[in-house]
């Protein structure tokens, strides 16, 4: 029992009275290290002067309140008390290599120890592309990779066209290098692709631009339109392609020619640098000019085209109805018309049409002069006169 009691108290005898202290600091920035032999059962005999070594270089920093090192960025803090003394490193503008260990001692005793870790932001030391522009024909996969340093080691996000892609990104252990590989790319995968790198102290970025090849996509608002004979038809086709369409035109089918007959103007234009408009209008003035059509464009990946149809419309204009004037029924329509049907008959045949004429006019307008009672004096009359 007396023996355990002994080993304890050595073991208590050889501990440090500090604790191994991690300060952490970013570049530029200046930093304090404190050493004090207060508290630490110095003798007053000993003259040993206070140290400071920097372990990893096996340096000597400084030595009592003298800097030892021909750095002038560093710096000795000092402070004599009856019961103790300080030394306090001071370091300014911290650099990367400042990172390491640091001890403090007076003779054969550690005061403190200290580990400077220097935080270092991110940077991307190499990439591919390394002119940052690839292009890559569709169907095919297109590879990128960003090499980052920085303390703590940053990570590394990829992002197509703003959005995160699905894709192939492998980290390559050793180097803090990032792999993208997207499989089977469209043309919609073209436009930026961003690395990122990112740590506790800031993020940094390399934007490349992706440029997918493919031969012409070719549309037209309408694949078929009616049209009357003499009329004229605007037709508007576009075609987009990466590299640009060098040949663009409306054909006849299965001709190599653009056609000429009918067109009465032709205008072209680019949109942008992968689109290309062809704008023609035909004057419809025989009927082989209605009929089928292509828009055909081409560029050195391959050739596409699309057919619209220009129909001849078989449909009439209505003539305008004339208005009947108001008062006038459809009887009284229906009586004339009978008379001007017999209007070649016998006078006979006339008066009895005048009769039937008078009757109807009379059931059918109440306001007319003529009432029924005249009708049946005028009939003896009308009997004799025959």
């Amino acid at each position: 029992m007396l023996s355990i009691v002994v080993l304890v108290l050595l073991i208590d005898q050889f501990q440090p009275a500090y604790q191994l202290e991690t300060v952490q600091t970013a570049l530029s920035s200046t930093v304090e290290l404190p050493c004090s032999n207060a508290n630490q059962n110095i003798d007053s005999r000993n003259s040993a002067k206070i140290v400071w070594i920097r372990d990893d270089q096996a340096d000597i920093v400084s030595l009592d309140s003298v800097i030892t090192v021909r750095d002038p960025r560093l710096s000795i803090i000092s402070s004599d008390n009856n019961d103790h003394q300080e030394r306090i490193l001071r370091l300014a503008n911290i650099e990367e290599h400042d990172h390491g260990l640091y001890r403090c001692v007076q003779g054969d005793i550690t005061l403190n120890e200290i580990l400077l870790d220097v935080l270092i932001p991110p940077r991307i030391i190499s990439h591919t592309p390394e002119h940052m522009h690839l292009t890559v024909r569709e169907g095919r996969d297109a590879e990128f990779s960003c090499i980052a340093t920085g303390h703590p080691p940053p990570l590394i996000i990829w992002h197509v066209n703003g959005l995160s892609r699905p894709g192939v990104v492998t980290t390559v252990e050793g180097k803090n290098e990032s792999l993208l590989i997207l499989r089977n790319v469209s043309r919609f995968d073209s436009g930026r692709v961003d690395c990122s790198a990112t740590n506790t102290l800031s993020t940094v970025n390399r934007q490349f631009l992706l440029d997918v090849k493919y031969k012409p996509m070719v549309t037209v608002p309408f694949h078929l339109s009616y049209f009357r004979l003499y009329d004229s038809a605007t037709i508007t086709c576009q075609a987009c392609s990466i590299p640009a369409p060098t040949i663009f035109d409306v054909f006849r089918p299965r001709k190599a020619v653009p056609i000429k007959k009918g067109v009465k103007e032709k205008f072209e234009e680019f949109l942008n640098q992968t689109c290309r408009q062809v704008t023609v209008t035909i004057h419809l003035t025989h009927s082989s000019l209605f009929g089928p059509y292509v828009c055909r464009a081409r560029n050195s990946l391959g050739v596409n085209h699309v057919e619209f149809i220009l129909k001849e419309s078989t449909k009439q204009i209505k003539p305008a109805t004339e208005h009947q004037p108001s008062g006038m029924s459809m009887n009284s329509s229906t009586s004339s018309t009978f008379v001007t049907a017999n209007e070649n008959e016998a006078p006979k045949s006339n008066i009895l049409a005048t009769m039937f004429t008078t009757q109807s006019i009379a059931r059918t307008n109440p306001s007319s002069k003529l009432s029924l009672s005249s009708v049946l004096i005028l009939i003896p009359l009308l009997v004799l006169m025959i």
